[in-house]
Parts: C-alpha cells; structure tokens; sequence
C-alpha cells in the first residue's frame, strides 16, 4: 500500500497533560510518558464526537474506552488508568477540541437566571493537584501498612453502569405499582442502596493494592485475603480506607470554582463535574 499524500495533514498532539498520579501506577504496556510526565492529546474526531453525543453508546464503557485511546494514542491500556487521571485527559481532549474551552451553564441560585460561562481549560489543569507517595498508605496501630491507591477507568464503569441500572430498575418498578404504600417502596429503595453501598466496599477492596504486616514484613496481596479483612474490620478502620481512596479519586483537576451571576452579580462556589456523560455533552 502506497503512503497516503494526506498524512502530514492528519490530527496532532494539541496539548500535552501532565498525569496527576504521575503515572505511579503504569508500566510500559500501559502509557508512554515524556521525560516531563505528560501525555499527548488530540482533538475529538467527527466519530468521537457522535459516540460521546449518544447516549447508548456512552452506556457501554467499550464506546468511552475507544473514544480515549484515540485521543490518547500514547494509552495502550486505558482500563487501567487511573479516574484523577482521567478526569485532566477529558478536560484535555475538551480543550483540544473547542479552542481552549469549555462551556458551563448554572443558574443562579438567587434570580434563578440561566448562566452560561466560558471556562479556559489550561486554567483548570493547572490547577490540578499531584498523588505523593504518603497519600498511598495508612498505617493501623503500627501492626499493619495498608497502601491504597484510586480506581481504575474499568471499576468506575463498572460501578456506573450497576447504578444505570438500579435507577432504571427503580423507575420501572414506579410506573408500573403507582398503587404501592410508601412503606413498600422505602424498603425497595433501601435494598437497591445496600446493592450500591456493596460494590462500592468491593471496589475500595480492589483499590488496596497490598497490606504489610510491619511486624514480619510480609506483603498480602490476594484479593480475597484483602477483601476478608476488610470487612472484618471496625467501622471506624474501614470508614479510614474508604476516606483515603475518595481522597485519592479528587485529586487532580480541582473541581470546586467560585462563579458570579450575569445579571444579579451574586456570587457562589460551586461543583464542576468531569463524568464523560455530561462533561462532553454539548458538541465539541
């Protein structure tokens, strides 16, 4: 096959992003790094934007997962990239594909005015905080180190797409028993709470990566061992890892920013979400 004459004006890198666990996680067959920790990302093309755009097709993790590995071509495993991670390569690909910016609408909670707002994405990674080596461990009554680090691309599908379907579980069961007593659907809702809270402990077990017995220095890192402890633990010790792998999961892009309305001047601090269903929602 001959060399197509079009090839030099195919898409480049736009912008290079540096990773916020500074790829602490990742080995070679997983990301190719600059010297700097950054990895390159392109714009979105037409296709990318027709799979972030449909909603079917954001169900299906496989969708996202091409979406990123196409913007992202130094990826080559993206289900083991980690959600800080992720989240500043989604702000990036935003910034790639749209000038630099991206669109956010509120209303303002005062005059309930529709606000849409401009953000300048370079502004937002470099507001990113960065994952230390003392972030990762927690040391339980100078008897055990457990080291944790956040999820992966793969859990965090995982966990949004048993909560898609919880949701649309409970929607069905509405429409179809308008008759039922609120004492019913109280203990259906809470069943599908206890369903959610339980993949949520699952996914923090999978999230400590080993446990050290100081004592001996033996290293335990079967999951089944660590998932044992885990909920054989004190509330207290457990409520600790679970705080401590939410920690990890916010850093990066920060994600609280103070805005003003357009035409009360009230101002207000609010949340900035980077979930692909939502973050790519408008056409890029």
């Amino acid at each position: 096959m001959s060399n197509n004459p079009l090839q030099r004006y195919f898409r480049q890198a736009r912008i290079y992003v540096k990773l916020p666990t500074q790829g602490k996680w990742y080995g070679p067959d997983d990301v190719t790094m600059t010297e700097e920790g950054e990895v390159g990302v392109y714009a979105l093309t037409a296709l990318d934007d027709i799979m972030l755009n449909t909603p079917d097709a954001m169900l299906n993790g496989k969708a996202l997962e091409n979406v990123i590995a196409n913007c992202c071509p130094d990826i080559k495993n993206v289900k083991r990239f980690m959600l800080p991670d992720l989240e500043a390569l989604y702000v990036g690909i935003k910034s790639a594909s749209n000038n630099g910016k991206a669109d956010y609408d509120r209303t303002c909670p005062k005059c309930k005015f529709e606000n849409s707002f401009e953000l300048q994405c370079q502004a937002l990674l470099d507001s990113a905080t960065y994952i230390d080596d003392a972030d990762t461990k927690l040391v339980f009554d100078d008897a055990l180190e457990i080291y944790v680090r956040p999820y992966t691309f793969e859990m965090r599908q995982q966990f949004l797409k048993r909560e898609f379907e919880e949701e649309r579980l409970l929607r069905a069961l509405d429409e179809s028993n308008k008759d039922m007593d609120e004492l019913s659907k109280a203990e259906i809702l809470g069943e599908s709470i206890n369903r959610l809270s339980r993949i949520t402990f699952a996914l923090v077990s999978k999230s400590i990566e080993k446990i050290v017995v100081i004592e001996t220095g033996e290293e335990v890192m079967d999951p089944q061992h660590i998932d044992d402890w885990l909920t054989g633990i004190s509330k207290n010790q457990a409520d600790i890892v679970i705080e401590a792998v939410n920690t990890l999961n916010a850093v990066g892009v920060q994600k609280k920013i103070t805005v003003q309305c357009q035409s009360c001047a009230e101002s207000w601090e609010d949340a900035l979400t980077f979930d692909p269903s939502s973050f790519f929602g408008k056409r890029s």
